[in-house]
């Protein structure tokens, strides 16, 4: 019995850490684990300022949406600009298509690039960028400020667009961990006829 308690306590354990990781139904705005997030906002950051992004999708929902945009289609990322120096400098974007391998120097961003704004002062503090993904998949955002002496910094967001096979990985970890603890206690509590028949022959 007591077994029995420590394997359904186990179980218990492992379906709870799958709720925890399992991604977040894209309809309620889930943010990925690439991202830094606040509700439903993602954000880029230099130092210690930040430019939120909301993502929504007028024709499909009301929702906002972060790093998991629920599907393909017609999109508009808003960019909230908080420093209001940021505003005097300009901002280049870039929309790449994740290559899921690491980027350095000598990548080709053009090869990659899906949507791409020129360095631009955003005044106002916001700005749009409308486009239309016309294939699911993961995507890297690249934000490149140029400050006043001529220096440039880059930050990164990743998001998603519609759902992939990396999304699930972590209900797919969780099954394979309940699997293996199951079989363990198994044959934890069941030995082989050979073990049983050595046991009958030592109590003989």
């Amino acid at each position: 019995m007591k077994n029995w308690r420590s394997l359904a306590a186990a179980v218990l354990g492992a379906l709870f850490s799958m709720a925890l990781t399992a991604p977040t139904r894209a309809s309620e705005g889930g943010a990925g684990p690439e991202a830094m997030t606040m509700g439903n906002m993602c954000m880029v950051m230099f130092g210690y300022d930040m430019i939120h992004i909301t993502a929504y999708q007028p024709g499909k929902s009301r929702s906002e949406y972060c790093a998991e945009i629920p599907a393909a289609g017609p999109t508009i990322l808003v960019f909230d600009i908080e420093n209001p120096t940021f505003r005097d400098m300009p901002l280049e974007l870039r929309i790449i298509r994740d290559p899921l391998t690491p980027i350095t120097k000598d990548t080709d961003l053009e090869a990659l690039t899906e949507v791409y704004r020129p360095a631009t002062k955003y005044t106002k503090g916001t700005f749009n960028l409308e486009h239309n993904f016309k294939n699911n998949g993961h995507y890297i955002g690249l934000v490149t400020l140029t400050r006043p002496d001529g220096t440039q910094e880059t930050s990164e967001f990743k998001f998603m667009v519609g759902e992939t096979l990396w999304a699930w990985v972590p209900q797919i970890a969780g099954a394979v961990l309940i699997a293996g603890i199951v079989f363990v206690y198994w044959k934890h509590t069941h030995p082989s006829g050979k073990k049983k028949d050595a046991a009958g022959a030592t109590a003989s």
